[in-house]
């Protein structure tokens, strides 16, 4: 290359526009706008606080910040905004009264917005008084600036009817209308973004928080008349809302939780509380592509409330959502994965809830802490008879779970006295014949019980024949007091326990090395064991042995038949210095219902 040549290049070098975030091209910048969609918080959390009040890292503070970047981008330039504009809207979190009212208006004014939005959360209950409250003052903050569209269809005349009649009823102070304008504004906000594929909804946990019927028959409604043509605007191509739905999370009050199980009050806390899951059937009834159903803090009622429904109430061609309900139907069907979370629900709910769920494939079960005073006594379902086993958990996947069920993961904390709900002999029997099961979670209690010769028996002879995983939880009922008290332990108790544990843990040793011993490589299909260490003093000698010292034998004779072994010990918190009681309580305002709230 000549220096002639060189200058030309370095000259064109030097005259190239530089590279910049407008001059990159579209598919580019779409991955980097993919990353700015915030990621909602996982179920259970409780709604956000002020941006400055919160930390880095976060999940409500990463979500804040993820949305504002994307308003700032559409505020860049006209391609900026085509492409953020969209992304704005797939993720929306409704954590305030003021937020769904602002984002009614948004959807009342450009209804083509919502078609953008993938997940829904509404991170208030409902029928909460003060949310009803912050509501009707929002609503009147908001008449005069809500603007409806001239769009046909349903869920555009309804909601300029309800803005018609919020008009002439916001200077009344009608307690009944504004009890059930949460629930309106919500299933018209729903209706509108028709394409929303995950649903988070905030429920009560106390009865004297009311109900959602208010939100089930708006929702039953619309689609009646989708389907009917009832609406002036009935328009024959709008798109039926409530058909892209396939996961519906139910998040249980997560401020009553807080008060009830943390905060101190002088409120009478009512013995039993918990998201009444059999009673959002007509929720379930209203979503055609529901696969899979999570909640938060259930009561662990899963009975059939339409076997105790007045059949008078079914109309033929009507709206209400009791026309098309059966007693007995499987008001689960369609649901293949459901996952409780700090539960309530005993072996005997589990079988309610298999029967009504006949295409279940994943039960994942984590149990609410049961106090040492002893666990809840739960009444037992109407109609059922008092036979050992046939409410057992035992008999439900002999009857309902042999066909579909490919993940089991079940646990509680105890079940002292009540062993019979699992089944005979206080196990799971029946999990030799339960051929679909590929991933099982099992805790050593439920899986041998009180058999009385259990060290004679395999364990490969008590499992799933068709295991690709497997996870032990070693975990039997009497530890459920040792579990809160190792926390207070110093050194010399905790050396004190592995001493006395030595006889303990050569059995379960030569338990699980017979265990690995006897898989056949030719027709087994087991590919992980997972042992899950609850007490894990019974294991570690601080400073001198790891709980994987205990296991080497194991895991190389699980590694022979091409299995992989590994051990997990629970991490021990230790237990935070009591706060000093007052002599005279300081109570926290009580979120439940009182007298008057206006």
């Amino acid at each position: 290359m000549n220096i002639s040549t060189f200058r030309m290049d370095a000259t064109h070098n030097d005259t190239r526009a530089p590279l910049t975030l407008a001059t990159l091209p579209p598919e580019i910048l779409m991955g980097v706008f993919d990353c700015l969609i915030p990621t909602p918080p996982e179920i259970g959390e409780t709604g956000p606080v002020a941006l400055e009040q919160m930390f880095e890292g976060e999940p409500w503070y990463e979500f804040i910040l993820c949305r504002r970047a994307l308003a700032s981008l559409c505020l860049v330039s006209k391609p900026f905004r085509e492409m953020a504009h969209p992304l704005l809207y797939r993720v929306v979190a409704v954590t305030n009264p003021q937020t769904l009212l602002l984002f009614f208006r948004t959807l009342a004014e450009f209804p083509d917005h919502g078609l953008h939005t993938r997940f829904l959360s509404c991170h208030m209950t409902l029928t909460r008084n003060n949310v009803i409250h912050g509501v009707r003052e929002a609503m009147r903050g908001q008449l005069d600036k809500i603007k409806t569209s001239n769009a046909k269809g349903v869920i555009a005349t309804s909601i300029r009817i309800t803005m018609e009649q919020s008009r002439k009823l916001c200077a009344l102070n009608l307690q009944p209308y504004f009890d059930g304008l949460p629930q309106g504004l919500f299933s018209l906000v729903l209706g509108t973004c028709k394409r929303v594929e995950t649903l988070l909804l905030e429920v009560p946990i106390c009865d004297d928080q009311g109900d959602y019927n208010i939100l089930f028959n708006m929702l039953h409604r619309d689609v009646f008349d989708i389907d009917h043509g009832h609406m002036l605007d009935y328009d024959e191509s709008e798109e039926r809302p409530y058909q892209h739905i396939h996961t519906v999370l139910l998040q249980g009050d997560t401020e009553m939780i807080k008060h009830l199980e943390i905060d101190e009050c002088d409120c009478d806390i009512p013995e039993l509380y918990g998201v009444k899951c059999n009673s959002y059937f007509p929720l379930f009834a209203v979503l055609p592509k529901l696969t899979t159903l999570e909640v938060t803090c259930d009561s662990g009622d899963w009975a059939n409330l339409l076997t105790q429904a007045d059949r008078n109430r079914s109309i033929t061609n009507s709206p209400d959502f009791w026309a098309k309900a059966f007693p007995d139907q499987a008001y689960l069907a369609g649901i293949k994965h459901i996952y409780l979370h700090n539960s309530m629900v005993l072996p005997h709910h589990l079988h309610l809830l298999l029967k009504f769920a006949p295409q279940l494939e994943t039960l994942y079960v984590t149990p609410r802490r049961i106090e040492e005073q002893g666990p809840v006594r739960w009444p037992r379902a109407p109609g059922l008879g008092e036979e050992e086993d046939h409410e057992s958990l035992n008999l439900g996947l002999l009857n309902y779970g042999k066909k579909r069920l490919k993940n089991l993961d079940v646990t509680w904390t105890s079940l002292k006295n009540m062993e019979k709900l699992l089944g005979p002999e206080g196990r799971i029997v029946c999990l030799p014949e339960l051929a679909t099961l590929e991933k099982l979670c099992i805790q050593l209690e439920p899986l041998y019980g009180n058999m009385k010769n259990a060290a004679t028996l395999p364990l490969l002879s008590l499992l799933p024949p068709n295991l690709v995983e497997l996870t032990i939880e070693e975990w039997w009922w009497r530890y459920e007091k040792l579990y809160f008290d190792m926390k207070k332990w110093k050194r010399k108790q905790r050396v004190e326990h592995y001493t006395k544990e030595k006889e303990y843990r050569r059995a379960a040793v030569e338990m699980l090395m017979k265990f690995a011993r006897s898989i056949d490589v030719t027709s087994n299909r087991l590919r992980k064991v997972m042992l899950v260490c609850k007490i894990p003093w019974t294991w570690v000698l601080e400073g001198a042995v790891e709980a994987e010292e205990h296991f080497l034998g194991v895991k190389l004779a699980f590694e022979e038949k091409g299995v992989v072994f590994e051990v997990d010990c629970d991490e021990v918190e230790e237990e935070q210095e009591e706060r000093p009681k007052r002599d005279i309580p300081v109570y926290q305002v009580c979120p439940r219902p009182g007298p008057e709230y206006w």
